[in-house]
């Protein structure tokens, strides 16, 4: 995983990010209709890009801290246009060690972008207190599944059931799934859109007019003309 790489593509996705984001914007939403209580002391937020979840978390929760993390700075200034008394922290959330322990972790569509989900999600019941929640989403196996021919980004995508086994240290308080298609007028406008939101992050390739032209065929005939993007997220709510 070429975290600078990472970092660049979604610096360079900050302008847009918001306008085209909208499967994140509704994950953030209804991942933070699912946790309850809304209630806590202390909270830390895992990737917060330019602020989806914080926005729900600010507007629907009682708190008395709240940290922020994620490894591109300019991030900071969305955080900070939400609220000065939330706290930002540049790091890479993998090698980020708190200095305090939290009763509410929270994470939306970030973490599929580890190097070793299965070891993070087990190494952050160290940074819950007794009965800490921590709450999450990322995509699951049919994410972008029309871009497999495609889009060569090597991340892992996990199943519901793989995410359930993975989370047995916890107390699983809910997991669920979701699919959403997101509809376009050309395959042209689904690379646009995915080179908005960041989600490109791992394509170090230029297209040549070739490319170009046999993407849009051999997608066109994989939608059966009908231009669609599949969204997998999973919801995951635990208890420690």
């Amino acid at each position: 995983m070429e975290k600078e790489l990472i970092k660049l593509r979604f610096t360079k996705s900050l302008k847009t990010y918001r306008e085209n984001a909208i499967v994140q914007k509704q994950m953030a939403e209804n991942l933070s209709k699912m946790i309850t209580p809304k209630t806590f002391n202390n909270i830390l937020e895992l990737g917060c890009g330019t602020g989806f979840l914080t926005e729900q978390i600010y507007h629907n929760f009682h708190y008395k801290n709240y940290d922020t993390v994620d490894m591109v700075d300019g991030c900071k200034n969305y955080i900070k246009k939400i609220s000065d008394n939330i706290n930002f922290i540049c790091a890479d959330i993998e090698n980020f060690v708190p200095e305090k322990k939290y009763d509410l972790i929270i994470s939306n569509a970030t973490l599929q972008w580890l190097e070793n989900l299965p070891d993070y999600i087990n190494k952050i019941s160290e940074y819950l207190n007794k009965n800490g929640i921590f709450a999450f989403t990322l995509f699951g196996k049919n994410h972008f599944k029309e871009m497999n021919l495609f889009l060569k980004n090597n991340l892992k995508y996990y199943s519901l059931e793989d995410i359930r086994i993975i989370c047995s240290g916890y107390t699983i308080k809910n997991i669920t799934e979701q699919s959403i298609k997101q509809e376009f007028n050309t395959p042209k406008d689904v690379l646009y859109h995915i080179k908005k939101t960041g989600v490109n992050a791992l394509s170090k390739s230029s297209w040549t007019i070739s490319d170009y032209k046999k993407f849009n065929e051999e997608y066109k005939n994989y939608c059966d003309n009908n231009i669609s993007l599949t969204y997998h997220p999973l919801y995951v709510i635990l208890s420690k």
